[in-house]
């Protein structure tokens, strides 16, 4: 499986000590990022500014994408800087509907 899904699995938890033991057993990395946005839409990370308007990033693209990614991976690349901002995985993947509902559609498809 190309992301993390087994949501199924958790959805019969019900005691939520229960639930926090598992994920923090299972899962010792971020998931892979699949661009729902979802963390763009709550808070603007270092690099970012947000909108009041659109109550998002700025930078945040209509198909869910960071318009200052391209300067960015330069930026930190020049730097040498060792956590990056991309591609470290999925910060907000636990109960992220819009992440869940990506990776739904995506497994449709595949299907």
């Amino acid at each position: 499986m190309f992301f993390y899904d087994d949501f199924d699995e958790l959805e019969d938890i019900e005691d939520f000590e229960e639930l926090f033991e598992k994920m923090n057993k299972e899962e010792q990395q971020c998931p892979e990022c699949v661009q729902c946005g979802y963390c763009c839409k709550h808070t603007p990370c270092y690099y970012g500014k947000w909108n009041k308007e659109k109550q998002q990033c700025e930078y945040l693209t209509e198909d869910n994408k960071c318009s200052k990614y391209d300067e960015i991976v330069e930026y930190e690349n020049s730097i040498n800087l060792k956590v990056k901002m991309f591609g470290s995985g999925c910060c907000l993947n636990y109960l992220n509907p819009d992440r869940i509902k990506k990776i739904r559609e995506f497994n449709e498809k595949e299907a």
